[in-house]
């Protein structure tokens, strides 16, 4: 049975202005701390209101210059000022554990609904968690159905992120190799490859022969990523969360379920 799993467009710097316009429930990742410790915005102050504050640790290294109490007040502020029904701690850097562990108390004392990285859940028990949508191997919705049997499912988040690698065969490395949108396309236009769909994966391939070396491209398009947020529908999720930069104004075509959701 499909559930109404919200879909929060992620935006930041100059995105945050045409995500906005989309009028789809945004994440604003324009948080991180400043001088002195203190709350600091980047990017364009956008008038939309409404949406979810995204507080961000790229570039902060422990230990950090942080008054706890002093940063939650502001960010109860900001939530007030904007109409900002919750925060997500886009924690991935080396400070991850520390901003996370001294932030999630506080979060929990003034009941303000916070997301964490799934990753960092021991450290955050009454936070939700942000779930990795990217899977090189074995099963996406096996992927789901574990964390939902160890977490309540209205507590996990997908988090969408498009991906595009390429693996040599026949013995795959576990991370493979990141290709840009311009190496894909040129990929494309060479090889003139058949695509095909993954079951398993949810996600799109194809291969390639290249001299004597053999190539498979995983990749994700606006169909795979419909279909990753049909089956966290599916599952019951909280959430699910797609980057503004990955799919633009297509990202307003998330909002409902596509066509095989009723497959």
């Amino acid at each position: 049975m499909l559930t109404q799993t919200p879909v929060y467009i992620v935006a930041a710097g100059e995105d945050l202005s045409p995500a906005a316009a989309l009028s789809m429930p945004c994440l604003h990742l324009a948080y991180t701390l400043g001088e002195q410790g203190r709350l600091r915005r980047d990017g364009p102050d956008s008038q939309s209101l409404g949406g979810l504050l995204g507080f961000y640790d790229k570039g902060l290294t422990p230990p950090l210059s942080l008054d706890a109490g002093r940063l939650i007040r502001q960010i109860r502020e900001e939530c007030s000022r904007r109409r900002f029904s919750g925060v997500v701690l886009d924690a991935q850097g080396p400070a991850a554990e520390e901003l996370v562990s001294s932030l999630s108390p506080l979060l929990d004392q003034w009941n303000i609904p916070y997301y964490v990285p799934i990753k960092l859940a021991s450290l955050a028990p009454n936070a939700c968690y942000l779930l990795p949508s990217t899977l090189y191997e074995g099963s996406f919705d096996d992927m789901l159905e574990q964390y939902c049997r160890r977490y309540p499912v209205h507590r996990l988040a997908l988090d969408v992120v498009r991906q595009c690698r390429r693996f040599s065969m026949p013995t795959r490395d576990h991370q493979g190799e990141s290709l840009s949108a311009q190496m894909f396309f040129r990929l494309q236009r060479e090889y003139e490859p058949v695509s095909f769909f993954s079951q398993e994966l949810c996600a799109r391939y194809f291969t390639y022969r290249q001299g004597q070396e053999t190539y498979f491209v995983l990749y994700d398009d606006p169909s795979t990523v419909s279909s990753k947020l049909n089956r966290a529908r599916r599952m019951g999720l909280g959430a699910a969360f797609v980057l503004y930069r990955d799919f633009g104004p297509l990202c307003r075509t998330f909002l409902a379920p596509s066509p095989d959701a009723f497959l």
